[in-house]
């Protein structure tokens, strides 16, 4: 009896140890993709996601939301990818995220954020670029501009970039000229 009492207690220590352990090494992955202008900010969202009502409805799941000394929030966004940059897809992603924290959760955003990148190439290695949010407004007229497209009232711009319509999953229906989808060039 004594010896399975003993086991059990193993057990149980073993089991809080592996917890602690599994903790220290969430802990240090956070801090190491935390972009340095950050280090003294407190982390306060993390994997949430959040939803704004008002002139549009946005539902946002946010990777990262930090506190700053002055109470205000910045938000992070994660990529794992190839190109070491931001993209204007990630500032809209970002700007949807802080339309729907401050619209839930009545937080005060900052009006910048950090894309943290990871490149595949360069494991342990976070880079992070920070960018200016669109504000409300900016947000509100992609809104109604995409709804427009949606509802064939608007007309669909091809990519700036040659490079965009490499991986696009709607290249094969498109009407673009193949001499400007060829993204090799």
């Amino acid at each position: 009896m004594m010896t399975l009492l003993w086991m059990l207690l193993f057990g149980f220590v073993v089991a809080i140890l592996l917890a602690w352990l599994r903790w220290l090494r969430l802990r240090a992955g956070e801090r190491a993709s935390r972009p340095h202008e950050l280090k003294a900010a407190h982390p306060v969202y993390m994997e949430r996601q959040f939803r704004s009502r008002g002139p549009i409805s946005i539902v946002a799941r946010l990777d990262r939301a930090y506190r700053l000394q002055n109470g205000r929030i910045v938000l992070v966004e994660l990529k794992t990818r190839a190109g070491d940059r931001a993209y204007p897809s990630d500032i809209i992603q970002l700007s949807a995220q802080k339309l729907a924290l401050e619209g839930e959760a009545g937080e005060e955003v900052e009006s910048y954020a950090f894309v943290t990148v990871l490149r595949p190439d360069h494991p342990r290695r976070w880079r992070s670029h920070r960018v200016t949010l669109l504000d409300s407004s900016q947000l509100q007229a992609l809104a109604r501009r995409r709804e427009a497209v949606l509802d064939g009232r608007a007309t669909p711009t091809y990519a700036a970039s040659n490079r965009a319509c490499a991986g696009c999953a709607l290249r094969p229906r498109c009407d673009r000229p193949d001499t400007w989808v060829d993204a090799r060039r």
